[in-house]
């Protein structure tokens, strides 16, 4: 599995969303299931998947679904 769908399917699973609902669109707040509670289970998810740490000061930056994005390759994970 390629790690952007990888990276969907945390979305997905940690979210509680549907297929259709996972876009580039998405950010912290917008949808109701990403809230706060949301955010650190997800970073959590991120960090067990892609087996890195994100540092406190980028949980804060993470609050979109290209940020994370971003946020990951800063840590040497490849979405190409």
């Amino acid at each position: 599995m390629k790690n952007i769908e990888k990276y969907r399917n945390a979305f997905i699973a940690v979210l509680d969303l549907e297929e259709d609902d996972v876009s580039e669109d998405l950010a912290l707040g917008v949808t109701r299931e990403w809230d706060s509670i949301g955010h650190m289970t997800l970073i959590s998810e991120m960090e067990d998947v892609f087996d890195v740490s994100i540092d406190s000061e980028w949980i804060t930056e993470f609050n979109s679904y290209m940020s994370g994005i971003e946020i990951l390759k800063r840590l040497g994970v490849d979405f190409d």
